[in-house]
């Protein structure tokens, strides 16, 4: 089962790499959400 995944990417340094963090999660949360359990 795969649980996480690795992700490099480049963030301009006028924005916060917590807010891009915090951006990336967010929305892979709603994905998740919506897609539901269909991998079990």
């Amino acid at each position: 089962m795969v649980d996480h995944v690795h992700t490099l990417i480049s963030i301009p340094p006028k924005y916060a790499v917590s807010s891009v963090v915090g951006y990336i999660k967010g929305k892979s949360a709603i994905h998740i959400a919506h897609s539901g359990d269909r991998g079990q």
